[in-house]
């Protein structure tokens, strides 16, 4: 099961990292703010959206394994963060996309430093399970 999980956390990792550091930047570049703002929003629930299914099976799946405490805490961490991102963070952030507010800029502030400890907290589980992996397999 740890390699499923390696899988999926990995997937979830690379996605947000590719869409974080390369995507969103470049369609801000390259596109006017509010086109660029309204495709980065479209992307967001499907974002997040893989993000809560890759982390909650994991959970699922290292809480149905009996995975050690530490591995429990990285992804319940991570999934009541994604959680807050989907239906806190992210709704507010839309409701106040048109207007350059500063309540608009403290969400989005908000909504990277999330999601960037989500990555990490993903990152943490994958190497987590790789070191057990190979510790089982030696």
């Amino acid at each position: 099961m740890n390699r499923v999980m390696i899988f999926l956390l990995s997937f979830y990792f690379g996605l947000g990292a590719f869409f974080s550091y390369i995507v969103a930047p470049q369609l801000f570049k390259s596109l006017e703010r509010a086109t660029a703002g309204g495709i980065v929003g479209k992307i967001f629930p499907l974002y997040f959206g893989i993000g809560l299914g890759a982390v909650g099976i994991s959970l699922l799946i290292g809480f149905t394994s009996k995975m050690s405490r530490f591995l429990l805490f990285l992804l319940l961490a991570n999934l009541v963060i994604l959680l807050a991102l989907n239906f806190y963070v992210l709704p507010q952030a839309h409701a106040l996309k048109g207007a350059a507010s500063p309540e608009f800029t403290k969400l989005h502030l908000i909504s990277v430093i999330m999601s960037t400890v989500s990555l990490f907290l993903t990152f943490g589980a994958i190497v987590y399970l790789i070191v057990r992996t190979k510790d089982a397999g030696s």
